[in-house]
């Protein structure tokens, strides 16, 4: 039996690709969207990786909280506006939410605009619950390596860990430092909170950067776990809404939102390599998918793909971890105390 003649639809070129209505503003990925078009588009894909927190799945009176780390960048930036309107359309349908936001700002000492920001972003969502740390509080947390001494007052902390931090041999490390620190202070912040996971911004281009500048550093067997979703060495879930939004896409939603979020990030301004002695690998791995994702998103997002398939041993089966970053070690520990080899790299080498 012949099947039903197929109906061939008209696709106005000059038009949105989706709506057929409006003239596109943006192209994505080969598709030109309108502006309403692509802001629903970021939307739905952060929406879409947080299945698991649906109203559904939560008992009514006791939602989960979830602590969202905001650092003012475009990315966690608009995965709070974005989760706030979700968060929203949940009341609206059924009268309550599958989770609670609770958002938390670090100040790690180079960001003096942060305290404006926090007010116009709680004075935009004022439904959550905020708060904000100095990076120096993590001197007053167990595990901190050694090298970091606690010293009275919040004043006399930063000045420690200013000190330590630059007491490091490159710029690497002392980037990496921070990095490590500011992550150990969000977990034992959300664990002191009785967050149940931690949303992180990070865009498809961010975890792509981690993938190659992690194993550059010589933590290439923790990266599975360092860019999935869910259980963490840390025992807390990691969760990235963003996962699978590229940054320029994240940046024009910033600008193309009904009620623009420009105000709100920090931008950061990118450094051109001029001397490799004071440039890090995290810097040289995010100009180089910077200039990626212009000409082939595609590339980009394979290289999270294919890391994600990338199986690591259960958590369960760990017998130890690093002290500093807390990956899982192998069988057992390099020489030189509970330290991976990528952590051994970033310490100072002792004498004697």
């Amino acid at each position: 039996m012949p099947g039903r003649p197929r109906r061939e639809i008209t696709v106005d070129q000059r038009l949105c690709r989706r709506c057929q209505v409006a003239t596109p503003t943006i192209t994505v990925r080969t598709e030109p969207l309108c502006a309403a078009c692509f802001t629903k588009y970021v939307s739905t894909k952060a929406v879409k990786r947080m299945e698991s927190f649906r109203v559904r799945h939560a008992a009514a009176g006791s939602e989960r909280v979830l602590l969202l780390a905001l650092s003012f960048g475009a990315c966690s930036t608009t995965l709070l506006h974005i989760l706030s309107q979700h968060l929203a359309g949940q009341v609206e349908r059924t009268g309550r939410t599958g989770f609670k936001l609770h958002v938390l700002h670090v100040d790690n000492l180079s960001s003096p605009e942060a305290e404006c920001r926090i007010s116009q972003v709680r004075a935009r969502h004022p439904q959550h619950l905020y708060s904000s740390l100095p990076l120096s509080n993590v001197l007053l947390l167990n595990g901190v390596p050694e090298m970091l001494h606690i010293d009275g007052t919040e004043q006399d902390r930063d000045g420690s860990l200013t000190n330590a931090i630059a007491n490091l041999t490159s710029a690497t490390s002392r980037d990496d430092m921070l990095q490590l620190l500011l992550r150990k202070l969000v977990v034992s912040f959300a664990k002191t909170t009785a967050c149940e996971a931690i949303l992180w911004g990070d865009s498809t281009t961010k975890l792509a950067e981690r993938t190659l500048a992690e194993t550059a550093k010589g933590r290439g067997f923790n990266i599975p776990r360092a860019v999935s979703d869910g259980e963490s060495p840390l025992g807390i879930p990691f969760y990235f809404p963003m996962r699978d939004l590229l940054s320029k896409e994240i940046m024009a939603f910033t600008t193309l939102v009904e009620s623009p979020l420009d105000e709100l990030v920090i931008q950061r301004a990118s450094k051109p390599i001029v001397s490799t002695k004071n440039t890090t690998i995290d810097d040289l791995m995010r100009q180089y998918f910077e200039s990626v994702e212009l000409e082939y998103p595609g590339i980009v997002a394979n290289v999270v793909k294919t890391t994600g398939k990338l199986q690591a041993p259960p958590l369960s089966e760990v017998e130890q971890q690093c002290e500093l970053c807390d990956a899982p070690l192998a069988g057992q520990a390099p020489e030189r105390s509970r330290l991976c080899y990528g952590c051994i790299r970033l310490l100072p080498q002792r004498a004697g």
